[in-house]
C-alpha cells in the first residue's frame, strides 16, 4: 500500500485563504493521480462543497465537540483510510473553538486528536521578517499539546522577492520552512454572503477554474516537500456498518429537500438514516411539484430560503404539497431554513430597504423575518422534550445555530427541545403533532460519541513553564545521540512500537539502535515486580533515576536510544529525565489508544498479571503532553505504520539526512 499522507491546514484567523488554498492543493494533488481525501474542522457546510468538486469524493466534517473525538478518529477512518492524502482545512484560527477555556471543536484539537501536523497558511500582505514571530507563536501554542507544524505557506504574496524575504525569515529563526508563497491574484476570491462563502456549485467553481487554481499551486508550493513532511500511520477502515434492511422488510422513504436553497446537510447524518432504514429520496422545494411518492417522513434542511424567496413563494404547487402531508400526519423534521419555510410568511428587505413579504407553506401559524444583523451564533447542546426525530436514538444531542433571522410564532406550540449554550438554559425550537422544527442544526451522525470525550480533552492549561522553541539551536555540550521516547500507559502499544521503530531504524537507515524499557529493568533490578511503583516500593532504591542515567549515558555517547517509559506518571520523573538529557535531541511521542481498546488488551496480557485498574490510572495521569511531542494513536494502526510516521519527522528528506534539530523536549 502506497505511503499516507496527512495535514491540518491551519490558520491565524479566518480569512487567510484556507479554503481556496485547501481547494487547491486537493485538486493539484488529484491531478497528480492520488487519491486526495478532504475534511473540514467544525460544523461548515459550505468548505466540504469545494473539496468535493477539487477531489471527486464526498468531504467530511470532523468536530471534536460535536462528536467527541472517538467519533472524529472514526469519521477519519471511515473516509480516509483507502486515500493517499488526507487534507482537513481548519476552522477560523488555530486555537478558536468552543471557547477560551478549552480546546474542543478548534483546528488544533482536531489535529491533535487525530495525531496528524499543521501546515499554517498566512495572509502575508504587508509583512516580511514578521511573518517569523507569528509563526513562532502558532508554532509553540501547538508544540504545548503535542502538535508538530510541518511548514507555512504564504498567501498573497506580492512578488518573489517577497517570498524570498518571508522564506529567510523563518530560516533565520529555524522556524518551520516556507513551503510555498501564492502570489495575490483576484481569480481566486471567492464569493460570499451573510452564511459565509457561496456554494461551489452556486459560485460558478468550473473545472478549469479549479485546474487553473491547481496550476497556480503547481508552480509556487513544493508540494514534493509538503508531503515528504506530512507523513503519518495510514488510517484503518473500522468494521462494516449494521447490514441493511431485508428485501422483506424494504427501506422506508424520506423526501430531503435539496438545491440552492436547501443545502446544509451533514454526509454523517445522512448515512446514519440510511443505516437505520431509510432510503433518502432528494427533490426541489424550487423546481418540483410534488413530494416523491410513498414518502413516510420529510426532512428540510437548512440553506438560503431568503435568497430564493420569491421561486419557493410562486412555486404554490409545492407549498400546497407539503402542508397536505402535514395536515395527513406525515413527519416533518426541519432545521433553520427548513424552519423559515415552514412558517406562514417569510419577510425580507431589497435593495431599497422595502420589506418583500413573501408567502411560505404556512404549516406553522408563524413568521420569519430576516435580519440585517447576525442573531445567533455557537455551539449548542439540546435535550428533546418529545421523541427524536425519525426514530433516531438519544435525547440529548450536539449540533450549531448560525442565523440572522428570526420567527415569530403567532400560535403557542409546545417547544421542542431545552437549548445549553454559554449564556445558559432555554426551550425553543417547535414540536406540533409530527411537525418537529428549529434553528439548531443538530448532529447525530455518531450519535453520541462525543460523550466519552469529556475526560480526555484539556482545558487550556492556565500558566506553566513556557516551552522552548521547537528549534532552538543546539547547546555547546551537543553530542549527537538521538532519544525517541516513547511515553504512554501501560498496554498502549509502546513494546510493540518499540520493536517496529528499531526494526525500522537499521533496515532503512542503517542506524543502530539501543531499546530501553523501563519495565524491563525494573524487572531486573527488583526480582521481578509487575510495575513500577512496586519495584519502587518494595526496593526503596532511586531505579527510576538510575533508568535515566543508562538512558543519558547511552545517548550522550552518541548512540539512537528507543525509550520504552510511563515518564509522564509524575511531574518530578519528567524533569529528572530531561535535565539528564540536556544537550541531547529527543523526539517525545505520545502512545495512546481508545479506552476500550486499552482494557482489552490489559486484560490479555500473558508476560505478567493483568491489571486493569493500574493501567486506567496511567492513562488518566499521561495525558498532558510533554513540549514538542506527537501524539500516536495505536487503536487502528499497525506498528510498522507508526514507526514510519515518526521516522518520517527525524529523516524528512530521505535515509541520509541527519536527525533534525527541532525536536529536542523540555519539561
Amino acid at each position: 500500500m502506497t505511503t499516507f499522507h496527512a495535514f491540518c491546514l491551519a490558520a491565524p484567523r479566518s480569512g487567510e485563504g484556507k479554503t481556496t488554498l485547501s481547494t487547491a492543493l486537493m485538486r493539484a494533488l488529484t491531478l497528480r493521480g492520488l487519491r486526495v481525501q478532504g475534511f473540514k474542522c467544525g460544523p461548515d457546510y459550505i468548505d466540504p462543497t469545494f473539496h468535493a468538486l477539487a477531489t471527486g469524493r464526498p468531504a467530511g466534517n470532523v468536530d471534536t465537540w460535536m462528536m467527541g473525538r472517538s467519533g472524529v478518529r472514526l469519521l477519519w477512518d471511515m473516509q480516509a483510510h483507502d486515500a493517499d492524502v488526507a487534507i482537513c482545512e481548519g476552522v477560523m484560527g488555530l486555537l478558536d473553538g468552543r471557547g477560551p477555556d478549552s480546546l474542543e471543536g478548534s483546528t488544533l484539537d482536531c489535529a491533535r486528536t487525530l495525531g496528524i501536523p499543521l501546515v499554517l497558511v498566512c495572509n502575508v500582505r504587508g509583512m516580511a521578517a514578521s511573518l517569523a514571530a507569528l509563526v513562532a507563536g502558532f508554532r509553540d501554542h501547538a508544540a504545548r499539546w503535542g502538535v508538530r507544524m510541518a511548514g507555512v505557506i504564504a498567501n498573497g504574496a506580492g512578488s518573489t522577492r517577497h517570498a524570498d524575504l518571508l522564506r529567510r525569515a523563518l530560516e533565520r529563526e529555524q522556524l518551520p520552512p516556507l513551503l510555498g508563497a501564492l502570489p495575490r491574484d483576484n481569480r481566486w476570491t471567492l464569493p460570499e454572503r451573510q452564511l459565509g462563502l457561496l456554494p461551489a456549485e452556486e459560485a460558478g467553481c468550473s473545472t478549469g477554474w479549479l485546474d487553473a487554481l491547481a496550476e497556480a499551486v503547481e508552480a509556487h508550493v513544493d508540494l514534493d516537500g509538503l508531503l515528504a513532511r506530512t507523513c503519518c500511520p495510514r488510517p484503518v477502515a473500522p468494521a462494516p456498518p449494521p447490514a441493511a434492511p431485508s428485501a422483506a422488510c424494504p427501506p422506508r422513504r424520506m423526501a430531503v429537500a435539496k438545491d440552492q436553497a436547501f443545502c446544509f446537510y451533514y454526509a454523517a447524518n445522512e448515512r446514519t438514516l440510511r443505516e437505520r432504514g431509510w432510503e433518502l429520496i432528494p427533490f426541489s422545494p424550487l423546481t418540483d411539484t410534488a413530494l416523491p411518492p410513498d414518502a413516510e417522513a420529510l426532512y428540510l434542511g437548512g440553506g438560503y430560503p431568503e435568497v430564493f424567496a420569491e421561486r419557493l413563494a410562486v412555486n404554490t404547487a409545492m407549498r400546497e404539497a407539503i402542508r397536505d402531508f402535514a395536515a395527513r400526519g406525515g413527519e416533518i423534521y426541519a432545521e433553520c431554513g427548513g424552519y423559515m419555510y415552514l412558517c406562514s410568511e417569510l419577510i425580507t428587505t431589497d435593495a431599497g430597504n422595502e420589506e418583500r413579504r413573501w408567502p411560505m407553506c404556512g404549516v406553522l401559524d408563524a413568521t420569519a423575518r430576516m435580519g440585517g444583523r447576525l442573531r445567533s451564533l455557537g455551539y449548542r447542546e439540546v435535550s428533546l422534550l418529545t421523541d427524536a426525530p425519525f426514530g433516531l436514538p438519544g435525547h440529548t444531542l450536539r449540533g450549531h445555530e448560525f442565523h440572522w433571522s428570526d420567527i415569530e410564532l403567532h400560535h403557542p406550540y409546545a417547544p421542542l427541545y431545552t437549548v445549553r449554550d454559554s449564556r445558559g438554559e432555554r426551550t425553543a425550537g417547535v414540536a406540533h403533532g409530527a411537525v418537529r422544527a428549529g434553528y439548531v442544526h443538530l448532529f447525530w451522525g455518531l450519535a453520541q460519541t462525543y460523550a466519552d470525550g469529556a475526560d480526555d480533552t484539556p482545558a487550556v492549561p492556565d500558566g506553566g513553564p513556557s516551552p522552548e522553541p521547537e528549534n532552538a539551536p543546539a547547546t555547546d555540550t551537543m553530542s549527537g545521540g538521538q532519544v525517541i521516547l516513547l511515553n504512554g500507559p501501560s498496554s498502549a502499544g509502546k513494546t510493540t512500537l518499540a520493536r517496529a521503530l528499531q526494526t525500522a531504524l537499521l533496515r532503512d537507515h542503517g542506524r543502530h539502535s539501543l531499546l530501553l524499557a523501563v519495565d524491563d529493568f525494573l524487572r531486573a533490578a527488583s526480582g521481578g515486580q509487575e510495575s513500577v511503583l512496586a519495584a519502587l516500593a518494595a526496593t526503596g532504591l532511586p531505579l527510576i533515576q538510575s533508568f535515566h542515567a543508562a538512558v543519558a549515558a547511552a545517548a550522550q555517547a552518541g548512540g539512537w536510544v528507543i525509550v520504552d517509559h510511563v515518564v509522564g506518571e509524575r511531574a518530578h520523573w519528567v524533569e529528572d529525565l530531561f535535565r539528564r538529557l540536556d544537550g541531547v535531541e529527543v523526539l517525545c511521542v505520545q502512545v495512546g489508544c481508545d479506552t476500550g481498546e486499552l482494557r482489552q488488551r490489559e486484560c490479555r496480557r500473558t508476560d505478567r498479571t493483568p491489571d486493569w485498574p493500574h493501567a486506567a490510572r496511567q492513562a488518566r495521569h499521561i495525558h498532558a503532553p510533554l513540549t514538542a511531542q506527537v501524539r500516536l494513536d495505536t487503536t487502528r494502526a499497525r506498528p510498522e505504520d507508526s514507526a514510519a510516521c515518526i521516522l518520517s519527522l527525524l529523516f524528512p528528506d530521505g535515509a541520509c539526512a541527519p536527525a533534525p534539530k527541532q525536536f529536542r523536549g523540555h519539561p
